[in-house]
């Protein structure tokens, strides 16, 4: 039996099997009965988990019993839903209210699951290990960091990563890819100006941090219109800013939050540090004063190039010729798979999920957004072919 005859085998129970926790999606941190479950699957298919002492989330192994050393190449699935309102109408839809998988993480450990099962019934014909990573709160950007602090990556370190997200964008059946820069940098921005409080009708008697707050928005901007290169790309976005307390008073503090998203790790750094530098003239400027603080997010994830070209082979080997979709721009969206990728070399691929019908191309976190369950089986056979490939290289 080769590899899509056995997907196909259990395809079905995978459905079902994403369908179960799409119903029952659990947030960030708590996705107890999520790991419950992926727990249970695992042992059904003769998996043994490792103790890692993880609260959510597990780590597994599959050794391959072929003679010889081999190489550990490491596969994640996200876990986490978000707390969205679903609104898709499915029959399965969430049962939790105000929380659902509009992100994808169910169809993700469905297909990490239905190759995990594949790979475990063809241990005869390969060396080298296959880590399993079902990792918590990718949503909240710590879960690969949790995940190291486990042990992850440890005992023995893997040689390469695999992940894999749903892309709406990408048809059904078909997996996308994109070498290089695939998905920004995150990082949150807090910025405080601090002016001198007073009544409206004397703003000469004090320091105003809402209008200094306006005139610095502005100058903020321009630092991806002109310190940035062409060729380069960012977005700076501030969505809050909190500050006063009625019409006619003008207030000590503005505090201002953004993000920023970078696609280059160089140039991530340099534009929070000009963030900061200009941030602190301006506000002097004015006569004010400004506090920047940074919450570090996720790193630009980099796909290895080699990687990722050999993924295209082995997704012409399992699921024909024109079944990889070659992106042509990367995504300013965020994983924390990029974490992983600073310690070992890897790739994330796309499991595509759109079709005819719109509402599967309304966009990742938004509760209308639906799924093409073909993805499953799509991503799960080209992940089993890819890592027989990966682990036959001499």
């Amino acid at each position: 039996m080769d590899i899509r005859e056995r997907i196909d085998t259990y395809t079905p129970h995978a459905i079902e099997l994403r369908r179960t926790i799409h119903h029952n999606p659990e947030l960030s941190g708590m996705e107890y009965g999520t790991t419950a479950l992926i727990r249970k699957e695992l042992e059904e298919y003769r998996i043994k988990v490792k103790d890692s002492g993880l609260e959510t989330g597990l780590i597994a192994d599959i050794c391959g019993k072929k003679p010889g050393e081999g190489k550990t190449i490491a596969v994640r699935a996200d876990i986490d839903a978000l707390p969205i309102q679903e609104k898709t109408g499915e029959p399965f839809a969430s049962g939790n209210e105000g929380v659902s998988h509009a992100c994808g993480h169910d169809l993700h450990m469905a297909a990490v699951l239905l190759a995990a099962r594949t790979l475990k019934d063809m241990e005869n014909e390969f060396s080298g290990r296959v880590r399993l990573l079902f990792q918590p709160a990718e949503e909240k950007g710590n879960g690969a960091k949790t995940m190291l602090a486990h042990g992850a990556l440890e005992d023995p370190k893997p040689d390469a990563m695999l992940g894999v997200h749903t892309w709406p964008d990408t048809p059904a059946g078909m997996v996308g890819i994109k070498p290089g820069s695939s998905h920004a940098s995150s990082d949150i921005i807090v910025i405080k100006v601090k002016g001198k409080g007073g009544h409206g009708a004397h703003p000469y008697r004090c320091v105003d941090p809402i209008i200094v707050s306006a005139y610095l928005l502005t100058q903020l901007q321009t630092l991806v219109s002109r310190e940035l290169p062409m060729v380069e790309s960012a977005v700076l976005t501030f969505g809050m800013i909190r500050g006063g307390t009625a019409a006619n008073v003008i207030p000590d503090e503005v505090e201002l939050q953004g993000t920023l998203r970078c696609l280059n790790a160089e140039w991530r750094q340099k534009i929070l540090d000009s963030i900061k530098r200009v941030s602190e003239d301006c506000c002097r400027a004015m006569r004010a004063e400004a506090e920047v603080s940074f919450k570090e997010g996720m790193p630009p994830l980099v796909n290895n190039v080699e990687m990722i070209e050999k993924l295209a082979v082995s997704a012409d080997k399992v699921l024909g010729p024109d079944h990889v979709h070659r992106l042509p721009n990367a995504s300013p969206g965020s994983d924390d798979f990029a974490v992983y990728l600073e310690q070992v070399p890897g790739i994330l691929f796309r499991m595509g999920t759109g079709n005819d019908d719109p509402a599967t191309h309304v966009g990742l976190h938004n509760g209308g957004n639906r799924f093409d369950e073909r993805g499953i089986p799509t991503a799960a056979a080209v992940m089993v072919q890819y890592i027989m490939d990966y682990l036959s290289e001499n």
